[in-house]
């Protein structure tokens, strides 16, 4: 399996857990049929904050996972630079909404989020440079 190939199913998976907790949160959203859990507490409460940013991490994360798999597959400016994009951004994909999720829970979490965060800027960061490398930033050049 390629390297693409892994971080573009990682990425759909989390835009399907993405929509199925948006389900599962709409449930007690805008006085739906189910009760908000009383360790979420109201809309306002950080508890809640950080469930819903857990929420949209899910598809955010899914949506640049999967455009980091279409640069893997068109070529990167080397094998380790495309391992590293790839690896740290499947982290950073996986466990910035559970790490979110889980401080919802138990707030102590929050400082483990930066972890995953900081590893989808290197991979991003990596991905920029490869992208900047093979020529397409260059003198405001389009190849």
């Amino acid at each position: 399996m390629t390297t693409g190939t892994v971080n573009r199913r990682v990425g759909w998976i989390s835009m399907a857990l993405g929509a199925g907790t948006g389900l599962v949160m709409g449930l007690w959203s805008f006085n739906g049929p189910v009760p908000t859990p009383e360790w979420l507490g109201e809309y306002h409460e950080v508890s809640r904050r950080l469930a819903r940013l857990g929420h949209i991490a899910f598809f955010g994360l899914g949506i640049l996972n999967i455009l980091l798999s279409r640069e893997l597959r068109d070529g990167f400016s080397g094998p380790r630079a495309a391992r590293w994009a790839s690896v740290t951004m499947n982290f950073g994909n996986i466990f910035l909404p559970l790490t979110l999720f889980g401080a919802a829970a138990f707030h102590p979490i929050k400082y483990a989020m930066a972890f995953p965060a900081f590893a989808v800027f290197i991979a991003l960061s990596i991905t920029a440079y490869s992208v900047c490398m093979k020529g397409h930033c260059r003198n405001g050049e389009h190849q």
